[in-house]
């Protein structure tokens, strides 16, 4: 009889451990952050900077953060990607760049892989399900199982692929669509194999006209045109709407930005804004590309606008990153404004330190390069604040924030230059 008990318990236990190891994350308990959150690359699940989250509050912030946790993950730029309650970011670890797995609701280090390279990072790791994909500033590309950090392939930009490496090194993110990751390398793109790393298109490393001065740091951006799945690529000297099953370029925008494209475009139907070398909405047509307008008051420089309801919102910043050192460069006051994308009007403007932010819920969550972090309305009727705090609490810490906060799980995460990864609760 006992024997027979135990027969018919086993499969039932078996059932409950595989429910507690794989539908915990691998961490032994169950964490609000895992149910359906997920930031899982540069700028969010569909790269516009925007959370669809609900369950959180903008008035958070007053009276202080509530910090549920701090941890140091490196010198670098790298922001945060997470996806099923683990968080995945890069920073120099004992003068190598590393790869670093956290617990996202703890803080706690999963576990960590160094690379042979002493250099800071300036792209943003790509977590899709079992593997993480990550590029380093001088080309290596490289995916790691989520569970454990074991690579599963490496590759090089530049000895794989014969990419020309930019002026200041490569900070492009990659960008998983299919089966296919894609990287804004040479003039017009790179499509690899996800599982393999095997090339499945590329474009010229030459391309056409006059190189740009600095190269070009701008992430892939996913967009439908003409019936086909693309990707734009701001380029050197192009911005080009590409089919990501062919590597053909169906469009293109000949621009005169010969420094430095940095800033992702923003799409909009058929409509694509670009903040260099002017602010620029364009017209994905053929034959001929038709320029709705073009000024110049929102160049976003280093940061990247979100659009939210028809209106631009971003800092108008005049100069370059070659005009000034780094750390005089994110102490700039400049104007943050809200434009209208139909016109290019300033509807209104408020100075602040460069702003880095994405929108969730009708709302604007701006990280300050001094690090305070404002949460205010969308709105284009005038700046609204709802809530604001200093993610330090007034401690003295590096003020160099030049990456943009993370909204998931009711959370906001905000990482500066030196590594301080800081953990905010805004939970309703």
């Amino acid at each position: 009889m006992k024997s027979k008990v135990l027969l018919f318990l086993y499969p039932i236990l078996i059932a409950l451990m595989f429910l507690w190891l794989f539908g915990c994350g691998g961490t032994g308990k169950t964490t609000a952050i895992e149910e359906g959150a997920s930031w899982s690359r540069w700028r969010g699940p569909n790269g516009d900077g925007i959370s669809i989250e609900t369950d959180w509050s903008p008035q958070a912030l007053a009276g202080g953060p509530k910090i549920l946790w701090t941890a140091d993950v490196g010198y670098g730029y790298s922001n945060v990607a997470i996806q099923n309650g683990r968080l995945y970011t890069m920073g120099l670890y004992k003068k190598k760049l590393a790869f670093y797995c956290l617990d996202a609701e703890k803080g706690k280090i999963i576990w960590r892989r160094t690379l042979p390279e002493i250099a800071e990072h300036m792209s943003t790791p790509a977590a899709d399900g079992d593997r993480v994909y990550g590029l380093s500033k001088y080309g290596t590309l490289v995916c790691l199982n989520s569970a454990d950090g074991k690579r599963l392939w490496t590759k090089n930009l530049k000895s794989d692929f014969q990419a020309k490496i930019p002026y200041y090194g490569w900070a492009t993110s990659p960008v998983v669509e299919g089966e296919l990751l894609l990287l804004n390398v040479n003039y017009a793109g790179l499509a690899l194999n996800k599982m393999t790393g095997e090339a499945i298109w590329t474009s010229s490393a030459k391309g056409s006209g006059v190189p740009a001065m600095y190269g070009y740091y701008a992430t892939p951006v996913l967009c439908d045109f003409e019936g086909t799945r693309c990707a734009l690529f701001f380029g050197p000297r192009e911005l080009s709407t590409v089919d990501i099953a062919t590597g053909k370029i169906l469009w293109s925008y000949t621009h005169q930005e010969i420094s430095h494209p940095i800033s992702d475009p923003i799409v909009f139907g058929n409509q694509v804004f670009i903040a260099r070398p002017n602010s620029i909405l364009l017209e994905m047509a053929r034959p001929e590309t038709r320029i709705i307008w073009s000024n110049n008051e929102l160049l976003t420089g280093l940061t990247t606008a979100v659009l939210m309801d028809g209106y631009l919102y971003g800092s108008h910043q005049l100069i370059s990153v070659r005009d000034r050192d780094w750390t005089s460069w994110l102490r700039l006051v400049v104007p943050f404004r809200c434009v209208e994308l139909k016109t290019g009007k300033v509807m209104w403007e408020q100075p602040m330190h460069i702003v880095s932010l994405i929108a969730a819920g009708g709302n604007l969550i701006m990280l300050e390069s001094n690090g305070t972090l404002h949460i205010a309305k969308a709105t284009p009727s005038g700046y609204t604040e709802l809530s604001s705090a200093d993610v330090f609490r007034g401690q003295d810490k590096p003020r160099r924030f030049p990456s943009p906060p993370v909204l998931c799980g009711g959370r906001i995460y905000c990482r500066n230059f030196a590594g301080d990864l800081i953990c905010i609760d805004v939970r309703k």
